[in-house]
């Protein structure tokens, strides 16, 4: 990149000190620039929209690209791909005086975020039944290793059900907001994002897994946080979904 497109970049964010070397600062030009940055921006409004769709159907249209304008203001971003671009959003909607409110949407446009980043994410193989099966015993002190799409949530309140309701209306979950504890998966094992709600127990078993424990350790943590859960039906549920990856097992002593 040229000195002069660096300037230029940083003019569409409306700092333009150092494009003054290039062009003259005169009307035409600052005309010119103005016609720039309003494309600059209305992208980064659509990239929004396209990114946080639940959060657009939650708030409507309107508001939404409002409230996205004053969201670029301050976070231009500089990702060159528009699907990546807003990762910052769901803290900045925490913030935002006008979604005071409205509780949900800051936890709705963490699943939207979510969302993207397990379709964006690396593609990996998945473990199958057979594998398991295979290692027997040795599998317990195997250390779990999560798909890299996958994204583990647990709320205290409802933000699954409600993201899922306004996200996908075909999967049925009742549209409300309620101080229900539920938790939820998102992952891309093939080429199609999933959403998955997550039991106590599922979700204790796959959080000790992204923490790095062994098989056994979060069949632990899964007992601890469900003490009647059947871990083996628990665990052939897990596998089911394609969240994790073969795992690497410690080597025998020779």
């Amino acid at each position: 990149m040229t000195a002069f497109h660096a300037a230029f970049s940083i003019a569409l964010d409306g700092r333009f000190d150092d494009l003054w070397p290039h062009l003259e600062p005169d009307d035409r030009t600052l005309g010119a620039l103005a016609v720039y940055r309003n494309t600059a921006t209305k992208g980064r409004i659509d990239a929004l929209e396209a990114n946080y769709p639940a959060v657009v159907d939650m708030v409507g249209r309107d508001w939404f690209r409002a409230a996205a304008r004053e969201y670029v203001e301050v976070e231009p971003g500089d990702a060159p791909v528009m699907a990546a671009y807003g990762g910052g959003f769901p803290a900045w909607l925490a913030r935002f005086e006008p979604a005071r409110s409205m509780a949900y949407l800051s936890p709705a446009a963490r699943l939207d975020r979510a969302w993207i980043e397990a379709y964006l994410a690396g593609n990996a193989p998945v473990m199958i039944a057979r594998q398991a099966a295979n290692l027997g015993l040795a599998l317990t002190g195997a250390t779990v290793r999560l798909h890299p799409s996958a994204r583990l949530f647990w709320f205290d309140w409802s933000a699954p059900s409600l993201w899922l309701a306004h996200r996908d209306p075909r999967a049925g979950t009742e549209m409300s907001w309620r101080p229900t504890p539920e938790g939820l998966l998102i992952h891309r094992p093939g080429d199609h994002v999933l959403t998955r709600r997550l039991s106590r127990a599922q979700w204790a078993f796959l959080d000790a897994g992204r923490r790095g424990a062994s098989f056994a350790a979060a069949a632990m943590a899964a007992q601890a946080a469900q003490p009647r859960v059947d871990i083996p039906a628990l665990f052939a549920e897990l596998i089911a979904f394609g969240v994790f990856m073969p795992p690497s097992c410690p080597s025998r002593p020779s």
